[in-house]
C-alpha cells in the first residue's frame, strides 16, 4: 500500500486524478487510474482500475475493474473478501498467511500467537501476500454504471454497461447491461430502455470518447442521441490518455 502524502496528492492532481484521502491514508500500489477521474475517498485494495470520467465518493474497492463514466455513491462495498463456508471454521485464523491482529506481547501465550501460522490444508492455497491474487475473485464493472449509496457488490460478479444498482442493494450475481436492479438479493426492476435502444448503445460504445468530442449530442433524449452518435463517431478518434499508476509515482519519489 502507498501512504498518502501531500506530494502524492499533488502528483495525482497534476496527472488528472482527484483525491481527498487524508495524509497518512493509503492507496493500493496496484491501483491504476485513467484521467480525468475522481478517487475522492475510495479505499482501494489489491488490483483496482478506474476509468476516465468515473468517480466514487467513498467505500471499499478490492480486485475490481471499473469502466468509464461510472458514478458511485457513499460507502459502496465492492469485492469484500469471502470466508470459506465449507471449511470446519470460517475464521481467518485457519487460512490467513499473516498475523491477524497487530498487537503487543503483554498477554498470555503471546509468544505462541506471534509464532503461529496456519498449516497448508491439502491443495487449498494459504491466503497470504504470495497467493492472495489466486484467492480473490475479480469484479468487473462496465461503463456508464451508477451505483447508489451503500450498495454491496459481491466478489466476482460482472455489472454490464449502463446498469443501475439501487442504494443498499446486495448484488450477488451478474447484472445485464442497462438493467436497473435493487433489493437484497438484488433483482432486475426494469430495463433503462427498450431492447433495441440498449443494443444500439452497446454497439456504439460511445464511452470510447470524451465528453467534449460528443458536444451537441442530446443525451437527455436517447432516441435522438443514437442516430446522431452513429454519424458523429464515424470520424472520431477514441480518447486514449496515458494511464496513471500509483506504483510509478511512488517509485519516482
Amino acid at each position: 500500500m502507498a501512504t498518502v502524502t501531500p506530494h502524492l496528492r499533488q502528483e495525482l492532481s497534476r496527472r488528472g486524478i482527484e483525491c481527498f484521502i487524508g495524509e497518512g491514508g493509503t492507496i493500493s500500489d496496484h491501483a491504476v487510474f485513467e484521467p480525468p477521474c475522481g478517487l475522492k475517498w475510495m479505499a482501494t485494495h489489491h488490483t483496482v482500475s478506474l476509468g476516465a470520467f468515473s468517480y466514487a465518493v467513498s467505500g471499499f474497492y478490492s480486485e475490481v475493474m471499473i469502466g468509464r463514466y461510472c458514478s458511485f455513491g457513499d460507502n459502496v462495498q465492492v469485492g469484500r473478501g469471502a470466508h470459506p463456508v465449507d471449511w470446519m471454521s470460517t475464521s481467518p485464523f485457519f487460512y490467513a498467511g499473516e498475523r491477524l491482529f497487530n498487537i503487543g506481547t503483554e498477554f498470555e501465550q503471546s509468544a505462541e500467537y506471534t509464532a503461529y501460522r496456519p498449516g497448508h490444508p491439502g491443495d487449498i492455497p494459504v491466503r497470504n501476500s504470495r497467493t492472495v491474487n489466486d484467492f480473490l475473485k475479480r469484479t468487473t464493472i462496465g461503463h456508464d454504471v451508477w451505483i447508489g449509496h451503500g450498495a454491496f457488490i459481491a466478489p466476482g460478479v460482472t455489472i454490464g454497461n449502463g446498469a443501475v444498482v439501487a442504494g443498499q442493494a446486495v448484488v450477488t450475481k451478474d447484472v445485464p447491461p442497462y438493467a436497473i436492479v435493487g433489493g437484497n438479493p438484488a433483482q432486475i426492476l426494469r430495463m433503462r430502455f427498450d431492447l433495441h435502444k440498449c443494443a444500439a448503445l452497446q454497439a456504439l460504445a460511445w464511452w470510447r470518447f470524451a465528453p467534449w468530442q460528443l458536444a451537441g449530442v442530446p443525451f437527455a433524449d436517447v432516441g435522438k442521441a443514437i442516430p446522431q452518435l452513429r454519424t458523429l463517431i464515424a470520424d472520431l478518434t477514441p480518447y486514449a490518455p496515458a494511464k496513471v499508476r500509483i506504483a510509478d509515482i511512488t517509485a519516482a519519489q
